[in-house]
């Protein structure tokens, strides 16, 4: 049997450094990391190393890949229990327009959300995942600081591709597996709650598959064919640009939300019986206005009165998006030009059972039957297919307590909208994980992204987050 672990010995210590703590987490967000951009990786590798090593972590090191590095880390605990605890150290670029703060100063600002006023840094990786990240080493200093071990052995990996789709991440666990395997389930620390307070937990995630789409008049045959040329001359020329907006016109609905490529939703799982009661239990609690108001839309596809409905479409709708498109001129002020070639990029998220290796074919071969041959396919990030775990897992039941313990029972979702590699570790080592916490972020991927740090009586701040973190470790070392 464990001796009981000091939780509040810990918990003395996070408040004692929360100053420090905050510190180190800004420090930490910026240390600009795109990995899109190839900016500032190895310097933040170098830096995540060197807070696992002020956590009082042993056998440190930055592993080499053929892409960007992985940081590798691991702590002795007070129980026979190992969690592995994956990070990702890579962030999107931060040079897009629409910025009210500078994205990486990380500044401290106040913000009103539904659930009260807060105080929050804004900054890119702020909830996309550095914030989580620093948390979570916080909260083992503390444990090594106060008790001398956390209540668990800890296995730290962060890798620096996720953005990317991490492409190497595979194969960095095949070839360290025998290391990793002494990890008893994985977990990624996570902000959970919403804007509103309410306390969310994901059971799984979606893959995805990014690619590019070009359609060049070189390669049509038709219209320019080597630089954009005298818009007066689409009286007798033929566009490129127009061409590839009818090629993504044949691919789903009016509206955009039906898929139109055949096969596309063959593999598609139905929801399982514990999904259902999942999804009933769910709908009694999901708050659409707090959605909406996180993601600043005015509405949803579906209508909001059906609840149920809205969390199955969240759950289990494959989708095609397009995230950027463009051709010709697009700086300010005007240029009238017919230009030679238009670009898109699109990702598709995969759900159960679908096959993210089938999707690029499938989209080939539509494109390819509707007379769009010549249209250029190239995949941009390798992608991962999605992954689930059941409630009933241990680790999931030790993070739903320590929910329960902070705040309140979470939401729990079959599966997040989102994408994160759990597969790598399910499928080579068989792990069960978990992903969440208490503590509130918003806007990843978009401008003024922000962690919330100084919270109020229903969104908590950092010093509750990396308590609850503790907790949770404490929670998952009893489990049987």
């Amino acid at each position: 049997m464990t001796a009981k672990y000091p939780l509040e010995s810990a918990y003395t210590r996070i408040d004692r450094d929360l100053k420090r703590h905050i510190a180190t987490t800004r420090k930490l967000l910026m240390q600009p990391s795109s990995s899109q951009q190839d900016l500032g990786i190895r310097e933040c590798a170098e830096l995540v190393a060197e807070m696992y090593e002020s956590a009082g972590c042993d056998d440190v090191g930055i592993i080499p890949t053929k892409g960007n590095p992985v940081v590798y880390g691991s702590c002795k605990g007070a129980s026979d229990k190992t969690l592995m605890a994956y990070f990702m150290y890579d962030t999107m670029p931060f040079n897009e327009p629409g910025w009210s703060h500078p994205p990486m100063k990380a500044q401290m600002v106040d913000m009103k959300l539904p659930a009260g006023k807060v105080k929050a840094i804004v900054n890119r990786g702020a909830d996309n995942t550095k914030g989580p990240l620093a948390a979570f080493l916080s909260s083992v200093e503390a444990c090594n600081k106060s008790v001398g071990r956390p209540p668990v052995n800890l296995l730290l990996v962060a890798e620096g591709e996720e953005e990317l789709g991490s492409p190497n991440l595979p194969v960095y666990v095949k070839k360290d597996k025998k290391r990793l395997s002494k990890a008893d389930a994985c977990y990624f620390p996570y902000f959970g709650q919403d804007s509103n307070g309410r306390c969310n937990l994901y059971l799984g995630v979606k893959g995805v598959v990014y690619f590019e789409l070009e359609c060049s008049g070189k390669r049509w045959g038709r219209g320019p064919q080597e630089f954009a040329i005298h818009s007066s001359n689409k009286a007798w020329v033929d566009s490129p640009v127009w061409r590839l907006v009818h090629a993504l016109k044949t691919m789903t609905s009016d509206d955009g939300n039906t898929v139109l490529i055949d096969g596309f939703y063959d593999d598609v799982a139905p929801p399982s019986a514990e999904d259902g009661e999942i999804i009933a239990e769910a709908a009694k609690r999901f708050d659409p206005e707090a959605t909406k108001d996180a993601l600043k839309i005015q509405r949803f596809v579906i209508s909001e009165d059906d609840r149920a409905a809205l969390i199955r479409a969240f759950t289990y709708t494959s989708t095609l998006n397009i995230d950027g498109i463009w051709g010709g001129w697009i700086e300010k002020g005007s240029k009238t030009v017919l230009p030679h070639k238009a670009t898109c990029k699109i990702d598709i998220r995969v759900v159960p059972d679908q096959k993210k290796s089938a999707m690029m074919p499938l989209v080939r071969k539509h494109l390819d039957r509707h007379g769009y041959g010549d249209i250029k396919m190239t995949e941009v990030d390798t992608g991962y297919d999605w992954c689930r775990c059941s409630v009933r897992e241990p680790v999931v039941q030790a993070v739903i307590r320590s929910f329960e313990d902070f705040m309140e029972r979470p939401i729990v979702w079959p599966t997040s909208g989102g994408s994160v590699p759990f597969y790598v570790f399910k499928r080579f080592m068989g792990l069960p994980f978990t992903m969440g916490g208490i503590g509130h972020g918003g806007l990843a991927h978009s401008p003024n992204e922000y962690m919330v740090v100084e919270g109020n009586k229903k969104i908590a701040g950092l010093a509750q987050i990396e308590k609850f973190m503790v907790h949770f470790m404490n929670e998952f070392a009893q489990t049987a």
